[in-house]
């Protein structure tokens, strides 16, 4: 007999002593998928929803201390989401109606457009020498870029969580310390539980509730009009630009001018410009919310320039001198002495 028709023969004879339920056994083992499959499978699943409604309880714990909050999560294929944490007795909810990003908290509230949250975050995405390039790069906890499409992910199992069946799939980085590890049901690619370590901290997520393309009012996404200011954020490249978009009276610093940011909330206004001057960074911040400045000068002392109080601190490397005009606080921060920052203060109020 040919040697493999021999070997092909006693498989064969090897299967049919085994029995039906050893073949079944045997094929679904060697056809489970791998860790990218699995992965690819819930990108999917949940890409493809209409909308989405999730509750989930989260621990975060180290050593020495261990925090759990529960978390509610709304959200659709129109890029709009809202989610209700709750911690300690406190709840904080967040949310966009795909207009408008708002923040609702204990001791503080907030809106703000998408547009202009969107324009900050691409800002923050670029390196010196431009966009750091593809999706599937991002940041390391160091700050440096981290390539996605290193990062390995392993089926180490098949457990049953909560009486469902589950593909256990460990994600890790070469770049990055810890591993994530996600169990994902084998019937409609779910994650029902996720597990995430830093080295520092474990993360857990359990996952108590998911439903896909469920109805959901469009009142779910709006912010609390009760509560919710809208937030407006403009940046100009140009000082001229700047004043021309507010009435305040804007100091102006004999250096080189770098930008400048306009904030708007509930008929406060809050503009911040940046200065390279001699190759230190300056910042001059000129405000009609003076409370908005008052942790700026906790400590401070007080100096006089050109027969006005100005208020001198230090923070870490920086210095700060602030002094209040004509309903207005104006700051000064630069990398430096309060010398230096005494002696800008007063150029500007001496400008103005």
């Amino acid at each position: 007999m040919d040697g493999r028709r021999g070997l092909v023969l006693l498989v064969v004879v090897a299967v049919a002593v085994a029995g039906s339920a050893a073949v079944t056994g045997a094929f679904a083992t060697f056809q489970q998928p791998t860790g990218d499959e699995v992965l690819d499978e819930v990108e999917q699943r949940y890409e493809s929803a209409d909308s989405i409604t999730s509750t989930a309880t989260v621990t975060v714990e180290n050593e020495s201390a261990s925090t759990t909050a529960t978390v509610e999560l709304a959200a659709d294929d129109e890029n709009r989401t809202r989610m209700v944490v709750e911690r300690n007795g406190e709840t904080v909810r967040a949310g966009s109606n795909g207009t408008v990003a708002w923040y609702v908290g204990p001791n503080r509230s907030a809106a703000w457009p998408v547009d202009s949250l969107e324009s900050q975050a691409g800002e923050q995405w670029t390196g010196a020498d431009g966009e750091y390039g593809e999706t599937d790069e991002r940041l390391s906890p160091d700050g440096t870029p981290l390539n996605a499409s290193n990062a390995s992910a392993t089926l180490v199992g098949t457990p049953t969580v909560d009486d469902t069946s589950t593909y256990e799939v460990e994600l890790t980085h070469p770049e990055r310390e810890g591993s994530t590890t996600l169990w994902v049901t084998q019937d409609d690619y779910r994650v029902v539980r996720a597990v995430a370590t830093d080295g520092t901290n474990r993360t857990v997520v359990a996952v108590e509730s998911t439903v896909f393309d469920v109805s959901i009012h469009d009142s779910t996404f709006d912010p609390p009009t009760d509560r919710v200011a809208l937030t407006t954020v403009d940046r100009y490249d140009s000082f001229d630009a700047a004043q021309s978009e507010t009435e305040l009276s804007l100091p102006r610093h004999d250096a080189t001018f770098s930008e400048a940011m306009v904030t708007v909330r509930q008929g406060e206004t809050i503009v911040g410009q940046r200065y390279v001057d001699d190759g230190a960074n300056v910042t001059v911040l000129s405000t009609t919310a003076d409370e908005r400045l008052d942790r700026l000068t906790e400590n401070a002392t007080e100096r006089t320039v050109d027969g006005q109080t100005v208020h001198v601190a230090t923070a870490e490397d920086r210095a700060i001198a602030v002094w209040r005009n004509d309903g207005v606080t104006t700051a000064v921060v630069v990398e430096g002495s309060t010398d230096r920052a005494v002696e800008i203060a007063d150029e500007l109020y001496s400008d103005s």
